[in-house]
């Protein structure tokens, strides 16, 4: 546990955390140790130039003398513990008074001043005691040496890389505590998921990523995760299903077309009307396959890149024309409502076939002399496809399977086709991002495709002129805008 832990990122990015954060803190506290012994140095040189000044007047008015009693009597009535420092040399550094006994060691710098150290006999043990001092020349050649004590300054000095030091060392510890703690509670997260990603890796499909409801950023991936593990287990369980279908819906075309070929080989030379059925059958295996490959380019967007403006309105009767004669074979009465709608963007093909493919349905089971009727009008923000019939219709606990390859219902197992329809309308809304719902009549059914309009000043423009019953309502049926397709109606 400790290796994967020390080597996780989430240690690692606390370390480098508390590393930006620890150099933070020491440009801190150097910032502040420099500003505030600055300001006790200054403080101390400004105490020192002002008693320098008034020896140098008391010196001017009263001369020698009167300087070497002023000394005098401030040594005198300094208070036992006072660390005033005087020292009235000649020019040689011969002592005249004062308490110290000797010019001290140490280097002056530009202005005079001079930090040293001496003991102090006035106690035992003798502590030793730090003085910055100036020295200047009077007239006469005298040397006069003014200190003071900076003893509060070294112990500032002291107290503030005590406290860096200690403060650093807590903030450290502490930092790498919480790292270890929140990678910890990090890797028993990313654990959780890799045991789940291994279990589902072995086959347990169901399995998903566990979340505690906190909303935090592991429980949204895991939310993400779980989504993504749902559409994967649906799209398996759809590639399964449609290889059920294909195997058992290509099973009986196969074996009619190969018992056909057997007979050809054995009819010696009278084979040619086996022939034309053989073909049909070929043929119609080879419809199959390329819806097939149609709908999976479909929904591979591969069209996408054929977009252009088109008019629903001109896609829709040229539709209905087509289908005309079919309708009037079986005496059924099939009418077109259309109004002037704006145009969409779209691929003309594609939504032509998917009319076809509803409006083909509508004749193929709708009885004789039943009524078909196809409407397109403008609503809200969107232009919408209906396909009224009054034929068996589809329950509504079948609507969201009616999309899925090769499912038929059992009203049309009787009547040819492959399943597929339905499959390719649903795989052209999806790609035109339009809304494919089934409403159930009695009796009859209705279809509606819901296509968006592109541009919002088109949109008001027609949508102003619709009337109140124009009013698209979504509200009574199944939306299967983002459902994968797979079947005839």
């Amino acid at each position: 546990m400790a290796r994967p832990l020390l080597r996780s990122s989430t240690f690692k990015l606390t370390l480098l955390y508390i590393s930006l954060f620890s150099t933070s803190v020491i440009i801190l506290f150097a910032f502040i140790y420099w500003s505030t012994l600055s300001y006790m140095t200054e403080q101390a040189d400004e105490a020192l130039n002002l008693e320098i000044r008034g020896l140098k007047e008391r010196y001017k008015d009263a001369g020698l003398n009167g300087l070497t009693q002023l000394i005098r009597d401030r040594i005198n009535t300094q208070p036992p513990s006072g660390s005033t420092i005087y020292l009235l040399t000649s020019f040689r550094f011969d002592s005249i008074v004062g308490n110290l006994d000797r010019w001290p060691r140490g280097p002056e710098d530009a202005e005079g001043f001079i930090d040293f150290v001496l003991e102090d006999s006035r106690f035992e043990p003798r502590p030793v005691i730090h003085v910055r001092a100036r020295a200047f020349n009077l007239d006469g050649g005298f040397r006069l040496l003014v200190g003071r004590g900076i003893e509060d300054l070294f112990i500032a000095r002291k107290r503030i890389i005590w406290t860096l030091g200690w403060g650093l060392g807590i903030m450290v510890l502490l930092g790498l505590i919480g790292s270890i703690l929140m990678s910890r509670g990090m890797l028993r997260r990313i654990d959780q998921i890799t045991a789940t990603s291994e279990q589902i890796v072995s086959g347990d499909l169901g399995r998903r990523v566990p979340t505690r409801g906190t909303g935090d950023d592991f429980d949204r991936l895991s939310e993400h995760l779980n989504r993504m593990l749902d559409q994967i287990e649906s799209l398996l369980d759809s590639v399964r299903r449609i290889s059920d279908n294909i195997a058992h819906d290509l099973k009986t075309p196969l074996t009619r077309l190969r018992n056909r070929l057997e007979s050809m080989s054995h009819s010696g030379a009278d084979f040619h009307h086996h022939l034309d059925p053989a073909i049909r059958e070929a043929d119609g295996l080879l419809s199959t396959f390329n819806a097939l490959l149609r709908i999976a380019r479909i929904e591979n967007d591969a069209r996408k890149e054929g977009f252009s403006s088109i008019r629903l309105e001109e896609v829709v009767a040229d539709v209905v024309e087509l289908y005309e004669p079919l309708a009037e074979e079986k005496l059924q009465t099939l009418t077109l409502e259309q109004r002037h709608t704006p145009p969409i963007n779209g691929d003309r093909d594609l939504v032509f076939q998917a009319v076809a493919n509803i409006l083909d349905n509508a004749v193929k089971y709708t009885p004789e002399n039943g009524i078909i009727q196809v409407s397109i009008k403008t609503g809200g923000k969107r232009v919408r496809v209906t396909v009224t019939d009054n034929g068996p219709g589809i329950p509504d606990a079948l609507h969201e399977k009616v999309v899925q390859r090769f499912f038929r219902t059992d009203s049309s197992r009787n009547q040819s086709g492959n399943g597929l329809g339905l499959s390719m309308v649903a795989a052209v809304c999806k790609l035109h991002g339009a809304q494919l719902r089934f409403e159930e009549l009695d009796p009859g059914l209705s279809v509606h495709m819901d296509f968006m309009l592109p541009v919002v000043e088109k949109q008001s423009k027609f949508a102003d002129s619709a009337s109140e019953s124009d009013g698209i309502s979504t509200n009574s049926s199944t939306n299967y805008a983002n459902t994968k397709p797979s079947a005839a109606h």
